[in-house]
């Protein structure tokens, strides 16, 4: 994976992420893709590259136009019909959270592959694949896990955007090996002078596609957390919000 990104491109590591993916399907078959943000640990070790799965393009929408479904969900199921995503296409298992139902119940209509819940999963991985179980490995992803995040909550001390602080959040987590996630965010950390901010919490229901359309609509200094209680919505989302936003805006 190419780490030497503009970060003002750092989508690319999505892109970036659907060769590795697509190689290690043919070789090792162990990619899982995840709705989820607490499993990662668990995953890496019983030997599985945990990739999240949500859909973030509208150009998708030009090979469908699902009913009732929101942006995310419509993108995402799209995508998996028409085996268009390579994060998707590679998937051995999915594993949600409870974030969405209607998201998890879409997923499972439109696959015959697994969808655990995660707090199912060291279950079904113990049932299924507890050969593969590496107490190390799991412990050691915990302890770089634990990293990355005290690096992203040091950034978001610093005079980052609110937008290229989302990014980062999100945008990383395609890079599979830890250890260059972390070199990556600690060289982007260095660009960047800490002071006592009070950034504004803006609230939206699944904002990965959509963090520049809210910057565009915010001035003030911010950062960006998914909730239930959103400011921005989206059209047949479950959550009710005070304004809807749509991927045609990216």
């Amino acid at each position: 994976m190419n780490l030497d990104i503009d970060i003002n491109s750092i989508e690319e590591l999505r892109r970036d992420a659907y060769v590795t993916s697509i190689y290690s399907k043919m070789e090792n078959d162990n990619i899982v893709g995840v709705f989820a943000n607490k499993s990662d640990a668990l995953l890496i070790g019983y030997g599985f590259i945990p990739v999240p799965i949500v859909g973030v393009d509208s150009y998708i929408f030009e090979y469908s136009d699902l009913d009732n479904l929101c942006d995310p969900i419509n993108s995402t199921i799209i995508y998996l019909k028409t085996k268009k995503c390579p994060l998707l296409f590679s998937s051995k298992f999915f594993v949600v959270d409870n974030y969405c139902d209607k998201f998890n119940k879409s997923l499972r209509e439109n696959t015959s592959r697994d969808v655990i819940d995660e707090d199912l999963l060291a279950k079904y991985l113990n049932e299924n694949f507890s050969e593969n179980y590496d107490k190390n490995s799991h412990d050691i992803a915990k302890e770089k896990l634990l990293k990355i995040d005290s690096i992203l909550d040091k950034l978001e001390k610093t005079d980052i955007k609110g937008n290229l602080l989302f990014k980062l959040k999100f945008y990383t987590r395609f890079i599979n090996n830890l250890d260059d996630r972390i070199s990556f965010l600690n060289k982007i950390a260095k660009d960047y002078k800490g002071f006592d901010n009070n950034r504004q919490i803006i609230k939206a229901s699944c904002p990965f596609a959509i963090s520049d359309v809210i910057d565009r609509k915010t001035q003030s200094n911010y950062k960006i957390k998914y909730s239930k209680s959103p400011q921005y919505t989206y059209r047949n989302c479950i959550y009710e919000g005070q304004e809807y936003i749509t991927y045609k805006e990216i």
